[in-house]
């Protein structure tokens, strides 16, 4: 078992002069204008921090959030991939898709305490309400898992094909996983107190991220290729409508008051931002490269949001919907989380005026394409195109060459299932091309979105 903390004995000189500053700090925060309570809190606790997943440095980064500075780099093993906070703000569980692990960091002196055995390829983890348990997506397990946070402990799995992200509702008992499975889509739905799937909802696509709504009544989910954020019904487990968004919608989040919803669109880089209530679009911020996730302060005034290929998080505040400091992170940031507590508005870097942008209407995705059968000695190609490639299959002559071209929005690789061939990460209208001399038939995948899978066929 992982203690909670150990006391921590100071002089009495130390205790005065902690006081004292306590007393100023009460007395700064009541002279611009906060009420006692607030001066109260804002003397006895210590700005929030923030945690970013930085999965090209293997890393989890910590951010001071009053000087909106990164002050340590936590090494944890490969892949850092989904990220929770415990609601006490004591404990950071990490997942590494790389790995089979999920590393557990105290927040009190930053450092990793234990790791847990969760399995090849954990991907998203998210974590109840009262703290009490940890799920783990386990995408190369194909199943979601659950930690006792109070002894660190697997307590139940439950078969999901390829499960990615994981949402849970506010009452702890129920939560929905993104099932990637090609063929069979799906959001699983999962009794958490028993470890039980009690219902699977089909999908058109490729569930990426999801949350539920404020009221509990409605999924919220992006899928792999559609530009809309979909919203499913709980009671009958119907699509009831969709939200327009900009390319490649990512992450949905609500503030904390429920008054607000949020999605990342990735391919215009823009944080877009709805009325739960009605599902309208109240508003688009600009943001980094290629934006991943988003975290919101408890006091619903910003809006930390990473962007994986500026390698950056831009702070977003809420009240006046603008970018108010970028901070530089570390390589390829991921998931953040943010303790709870008031952010002070202050210093960083300041953010550039954002262009105007407007987001693309959503537009229907194509249908899935046949074999190909490429003509004996000519080139062949192969799109990357709304998470897919096209066509999935291709069949070809010994020596004859594949190009693939990615028009995503979005960056991908082709890699090779038994590291034939890896092109390395594609931007927008990149290309790659490899020349095939022995017949034989080679499974390949995106490594950036493994549910995207390839095969050519040579002859």
């Amino acid at each position: 078992m992982i203690p909670f903390g150990l006391p921590v004995h100071r002089s009495r000189l130390t205790k005065r002069i902690a006081t004292i500053g306590a007393s100023f700090a009460a007395v700064a925060a009541l002279a611009t204008g906060a009420s006692p309570m607030a001066a109260a809190q804002y003397a006895t606790t210590a700005p929030p921090k923030a945690y970013v997943g930085l999965f090209g440095d293997n890393a989890v980064a910590v951010i001071d959030t009053a000087r909106n500075q990164v002050t340590k780099t936590i090494p944890i093993p490969t892949g850092p991939h989904g990220l929770v906070i415990t609601p006490d703000n004591k404990w950071v569980y990490a997942s590494s898709d790389g790995d089979s692990v999920v590393s557990v960091i105290n927040t009190a002196t930053d450092e990793v305490t234990a790791t847990i055995d969760a399995g090849t390829m954990p991907h998203g983890l998210a974590i109840t309400p009262d703290g009490s348990r940890v799920l783990v997506a386990g995408f190369g397990t194909d199943q979601v898992e659950a930690i006792d946070t109070s002894t660190n402990q697997m307590v139940w799995q439950v078969p999901v094909p390829q499960p990615h992200n994981l949402a849970i509702t506010a009452d702890g008992q129920t939560v929905y996983a993104a099932s990637q499975k090609a063929g069979s889509e799906a959001l699983a739905i999962i009794d958490i107190p028993s470890g039980t799937e009690t219902d699977s909802v089909p999908v058109d696509h490729t569930p990426r991220a999801l949350n539920v709504s404020p009221d509990g009544a409605e999924v919220f989910f992006t899928e792999a290729g559609v530009d809309a954020l979909q919203v499913l019904d709980r009671a009958n487990n119907q699509i009831v409508t969709q939200i327009p968004t900009g390319a490649s919608p990512h992450h949905p989040l609500f503030t904390p008051d429920g008054k607000l919803g949020m999605v990342v669109a990735q391919g215009p880089g823009e944080l877009d931002l709805f009325d739960p209530a009605s599902n309208a679009a109240t508003g688009t911020v600009k943001v980094g490269t290629m934006p991943h996730w988003i975290a919101a302060t408890s006091d619903n005034h910003f809006a930390y949001v990473t962007n994986e290929k500026s390698n950056d998080v831009s702070v977003v505040d809420l009240t006046s919907n603008a970018v108010t400091t970028t901070i530089p992170v570390g390589n390829a940031p991921r998931k953040i989380v943010v303790q709870s507590g008031a952010v002070p508005v202050s210093g960083g870097v300041p953010a550039a005026a954002p262009p105007a942008q407007q987001a693309p209407a959503p537009q229907a995705p194509p249908a899935p394409a046949p074999a190909a059968v490429a003509p004996q000695g000519q080139a062949v190609a192969v799109s990357i195109a709304k998470f897919a490639f096209a066509p999935a299959t291709i069949t070809i002559s010994a020596g004859q060459s594949i190009t693939w071209t990615n028009t995503d929005p979005v960056d991908h690789t082709t890699t090779s299932d038994t590291q034939v061939w890896d092109s390395g990460s594609l931007a927008q209208n990149a290309n790659f091309s490899t020349t095939f001399s022995k017949p034989g038939t080679y499974a390949y995948h995106c490594t950036i979105h493994p549910f995207i899978r390839g095969t050519v066929v040579v002859q």
